[in-house]
């Protein structure tokens, strides 16, 4: 009977776990006793602590739940995978032991926190924690952030490397184009491994060759690239440099720096002890062999290390001698000989007269073959399956499983976004009043990042608007590369509006689903909008016209009232709202309606902001003229003294003046006063932009202002900033004039004449160049450039190691001469020892012409 109720105990114990983990707060749960205690009393103790403040009593349904599991599991991971780098991974519960100041922050459970010593180093959105790889880069950037300095220019790269070699350091230097990927974590991990060993650098920009030399294929041809320079060694004020050409993985960049410690040239020198085996089992790495004789070491030697140099870290190089005529296990010819062998593979070998041009060719060969992944032919398909899923810890230990996890595809349902071919795209576009299309790539992360906000985008419209089918439509470029050529998409994510098949714009809004339903929706509008009277001009400057809902979708709108006989200056405002079209809101009051509102006898044009607490109206002063009016509508639509934000930033500067910034508190009396000061401001001095920021702590304004290494970093706090000179100032001890309104006004004006003038003392900020982390892909560019990339690098090639001298080789047929009584070998039997098979007579000729590269295939 007692047997009878294991299975009913069993079926209990299996649903209690289930719901145990719907409750699980999290990876290494501490209370916020142990919390502060860790943190703030004993900082010391290890380098970082990442926190995790768990606000949720139950897991909730739905993609929200989804999105939490998956972010508790890559957290648990990531905590237990960098323990060994000094890195501790923490969670507290504010459900049931809350640490105020934390628990009670908005949004909390959206953030994780990162302190050092006893402050908050950062705060990361868990929106950039997307998977294992994300956190450990991101923790460990922030580890690191003295170790790897962000480099933006050629300058800075040199002076970089000068004190280098000041030092007799060497240099890695990557540029890794986006943060948080597993190209960038191998990289950061490389960091931490070895950064006592070599100076490490990175840069996440491909725009400006910031190399310093003339070949710019090495910086253009890849996304992501890690050069090595030699300047412990340096001659001339010079490092020599190499490329790595093996995949941006945490096990091949560690083999890469691995190799970087071996001399460029192994011999026998290198070793007190006679090898009991080869060179490449001994290390497990792949090594390049040069077989030469004693009479021609030294002339062998230097044309060997000259590749050597150039491809340093991708294999090793090693040099033997022989006798004249005699072969070697490690080379079936005889010398010269040149013969790669990678641990338990083939070996490729030098069939060529031995120079610096042919042995560039053969090492390029090698690594395109060594690292060449059969994955990359194969199309992708939605339906692929990869099988169970692996452990993300496993995962790092093996490479494999590692490389089909990455492949994986994200799972997005895209049922209500009609998919373009070459067949469909010009029917759509035709019989649709309004297209919108999207133009992506599957290779491009910003492509795939961007189909979830436009799918929920289409679903939006199609609900608000009751469609059946979805105005939004998706062309996939790699499948359809015609469809994109023709209509000149060459960055992704790329988004065109169609107007009865005639093109009309390119989408440049924010890549979020709310911007996107915006646009479609502005779109829709006639352009401008026609005013009837005055009373139609008072409901449009509400906001209630031509619907209702028009202040949900934009700031502000413009009214132009100008009489019927002014013909051009109505074309040029026309001209105007079309090119603004779905950005911006146009009313046109004319005939009639101009004749009911006017109070002078000319045109008048204004803008009315709808959420701006200091100002509503700004009124247009000069000719009626499409830059005037274009360039007028885009600055008059922010609030008199906007917030800097990510979607401000780009319209601001746009006008390429400098920035005054008032860090401020909400609700601080000081503040308030100098932001009235700012807008009053604006009426004198056209040559700065006004802004504000939050200053809060723990904000983001905080921690710039904080960056800016004044001697007063306390709110409120007014800051002059200059892009173009890098010069940041701020205005000392604001705060005490800052209750006499007319002597702040004087002063803070005087203070910015000086300041445009190029007058009184400023920082420099470190980086000197402000750009996007990561810029849009050339896709169309890239192909031109690759198709012709072997030609270039084999010119290229002969252009770096000028005219050759030749060791010549005999040709097919040929005997050569070996030790008395020994049979003679034709060439033939040497290439079949080489490669490890017998040939038919047609692998024979095929081995004779010029091998294809795996581009040619």
């Amino acid at each position: 009977m007692a047997n009878s109720w294991l299975p009913f105990l069993a079926i209990l114990a299996y649903f209690g776990a289930v719901i145990n983990a719907e409750k699980a707060v999290g990876y290494n749960v501490v209370s916020g006793e142990e919390f502060k205690k860790q943190v703030f009393e004993n900082p010391e103790s290890r380098l970082l602590r990442v926190v995790y403040f768990w606000k949720f009593d139950t897991i909730p349904g739905g993609p929200e739940g989804h999105i939490i599991k998956s972010f508790q599991k890559n957290y648990e991971d990531a905590g237990k995978y960098v323990i060994s780098f000094k890195i501790k991974f923490m969670t507290v519960d504010c459900t049931k032991d809350p640490v105020k100041e934390y628990c009670d922050k908005p949004k909390v459970e959206t953030l994780v926190f990162v302190f050092k010593d006893d402050y908050v180093l950062d705060e990361m959105p868990m929106d950039i924690l997307y998977s294992l790889d994300s956190i450990v880069a991101n923790v460990l950037h922030l580890a690191l952030l003295m170790e790897v300095p962000t480099v933006h220019t050629a300058m800075e790269l040199a002076s970089l490397k000068l004190r280098a070699i000041e030092t007799k350091k060497n240099v890695i230097f990557g540029k890794i184009m986006a943060i948080g990927t597993p190209k960038d974590r191998a990289f950061m991990e490389g960091v931490f491994a070895y950064s006592f060993m070599y100076q490490f650098a990175m840069t996440t920009s491909r725009m400006d060759n910031i190399l310093g030399i003339e070949d710019v294929t090495e910086w253009e041809e890849e996304d992501d690239r890690v050069w090595y320079f030699d300047c412990a060694n340096a001659k001339n004020m010079d490092c020599d440099r190499s490329i790595y050409h093996g995949p941006m993985t945490v096990q091949n960049f560690a083999i890469f720096i691995k190799t970087l410690t071996l001399p460029t040239v192994c011999d026998d020198s290198n070793f007190a002890e006679k090898l009991p085996k080869p060179l490449h089992e001994m290390l497990g790495l792949p090594v390049s062999y040069l077989i030469t004789t004693e009479e021609d070491l030294e002339e062998h030697r230097q044309v060997y290390e000259k590749i050597a140099k150039v491809y340093k870290g991708n294999l090793v190089f090693a040099i033997n001698t022989t006798k004249p005529g005699e072969t070697s296990d490690l080379c079936p010819r005889p010398p010269p000989c040149v013969s790669i062998k990678p641990p338990g593979k083939h070996p490729m070998g030098l069939s060529k007269p031995f120079n610096l041009v042919n042995m560039d060719e053969l090492v390029r060969d090698w690594l395109e073959d060594y690292y060449f992944d059969p994955a990359e032919l194969l199309e992708d398909d939605d339906d692929h399956s990869f099988g169970p899923e692996t452990p993300d810890q496993e995962k790092q230990d093996d490479a494999v499983a590692l490389a089909v996890d990455q492949m994986k595809p994200l799972k997005l349902n895209l049922t209500d976004i009609p998919h373009l071919t070459d067949k469909t795209f010009a029917e759509h576009v035709k019989k649709n009043k309004i297209s919108i299309v999207l133009f992506t790539v599957k290779w491009d992360p910003r492509s795939l990042a961007f189909l979830h906000p436009y799918h929920q985008a289409a679903k939006t419209l199609m609900k608000d608007f009751s469609l059946e089918k979805s105005p939004l439509a998706r062309v996939e470029c790699s499948d359809w590369p015609d469809v994109c050529d023709k209509n000149n998409v060459t960055r992704f994510p790329t988004i065109k509006v169609f107007e009865w098949k005639k093109f009309v714009r390119d989408y440049t809004g924010s890549l979020d689903t709310d911007s996107v339903v915006s646009f479609y929706k502005l779109f829709k509008l006639k352009t401008p909008v026609m005013l009837s009277d005055a009373l139609d001009v008072e409901y449009f400057k509400l906001g209630q016209k031509p619907v209702d809902n028009l202040g949900d979708l934009v700031q502000s709108v413009t009214v132009a009232v100008i009489p019927e006989v002014m013909a051009t200056e109505i074309e040029q405002y026309k001209l105007v709202a079309k090119e603004l079209r779905g950005e911006y809101v146009l009313g046109l009051c004319t005939g009639h309606c101009a004749e009911d509102t006017q109070v002078t006898a000319n045109a008048y044009l204004f803008v009315e902001r709808f959420n701006d607490p200091h100002k509503e109206e700004t009124h247009f002063k000069g000719d009626l003229f499409y830059p005037e009016i274009r360039a007028f509508i885009e600055r008059a639509s922010l609030p008199t003294v906007p917030e800097l934000t990510p979607a401000s930033l780009p319209k601001l500067l746009w006008y390429n003046t400098p920035f005054v910034i008032l860090f401020r508190v909400p609700g601080d009396e000081a503040s308030q006063n100098i932001e009235e000061m700012l807008v009053k401001l604006t009426e004198f001095e056209n040559r700065v932009v006004m802004a504000w920021m939050d200053a809060s702590p723990d904000s983001v304004g905080s921690r710039l202002l904080h960056g800016y290494n004044f001697k007063d970093t306390s709110p409120p706090n007014l800051v002059f900033l200059h892009h173009a000179t890098s010069r940041v100032c701020n205005y000392p001890n604001i705060v005490d004039i800052a209750w006499d309104k007319n002597e702040l006004f004087s002063q803070v004006i005087q203070w910015m004449i000086d300041l445009l003038q190029n007058e009184g003392s400023c920082n420099v900020l470190e980086s000197g160049h402000h750009e996007p982390q990561v810029p849009s892909y050339d896709f169309l560019s890239r192909i031109k450039a690759n198709r012709q990339r072997k030609d270039e690098q084999a010119e290229q090639a002969r252009g770096r190691f000028g005219p050759q001298k030749t060791v010549e080789i005999p040709d097919e047929g040929d005997e050569v001469e070996g030790e008395a009584g020994e049979e003679k070998k034709p060439m033939e039997k040497y290439e079949d020892e080489m490669f490890g098979m017998e040939k038919d007579d047609d692998m024979k000729n095929q081995m004779q012409a010029d091998k294809p590269t795996h581009t040619e295939l």
